[in-house]
């Protein structure tokens, strides 16, 4: 697929049909995922797959989202900001959150791309799914990913996006004018 067809395609979808995806496209998103920058070059980010249902049924309740139970598969994405801290201290949080969304994004493409599809899920009680999926406290949990087939492939449609015309900024903040216009005088029209 084209890549501007990928990225109009991509949208948040919480309707998944039952019929379950390859293991191996699965991966291959994790793999392209992991093709993210990451500041010094540092594997901070671990991905853990679930595709057993009763688990990812625990984790559909810890984010009181139910149309996660309906994925085949979750992607939960954890981060190891220790390794980071060392190299960059006060800036390491930063650069965690840079790292994660960038591979959120190359996962969520990529699983547009395959014809899959994917919804970004942050909210969640760490506590809990800490708890069910075993994970270490020294790691942080970061996003989850329910991942499958459109129920009704194309009925997800993106959101429609503001314009950017108050958001689009030149050389500093507030000057929305690439170039300085031109003093023109009526006459010269």
């Amino acid at each position: 697929m084209e890549f501007e067809k990928v990225l109009e395609k991509r949208a948040s979808v919480k309707k998944f049909s039952s019929k379950k995806p390859q293991i191996e496209k699965i991966i291959e998103a994790v793999h392209e995922a992991d093709k993210a920058p990451a500041a010094g070059n540092l594997q901070i980010i671990t991905y853990i797959i679930i595709e057993d249902p009763q688990t990812i049924l625990k984790i559909a309740d810890c984010c009181q989202q139910s149309f996660i139970s309906t994925a085949p598969y979750v992607v939960i994405i954890v981060s190891d900001l220790k390794k980071i801290k060392l190299l960059y201290d006060k800036r390491a949080e930063k650069y965690v959150k840079h790292h994660v969304g960038a591979a959120v994004e190359n996962f969520l493409l990529t699983i547009t791309n395959m014809g899959l599809a994917s919804s970004w899920v942050g909210a969640f009680s760490d506590p809990m799914l800490r708890s069910i999926l075993k994970v270490p406290d020294d790691k942080e949990i970061e996003v989850i990913l329910p991942v499958g087939h459109e129920l009704i492939k194309g009925t997800t449609k993106q959101k429609l996006k503001h314009s950017l015309v108050n958001r689009i900024f030149y050389g500093g903040w507030g000057n929305k004018f690439h170039k300085p216009l031109k003093f023109i005088r009526r006459s010269d029209m």
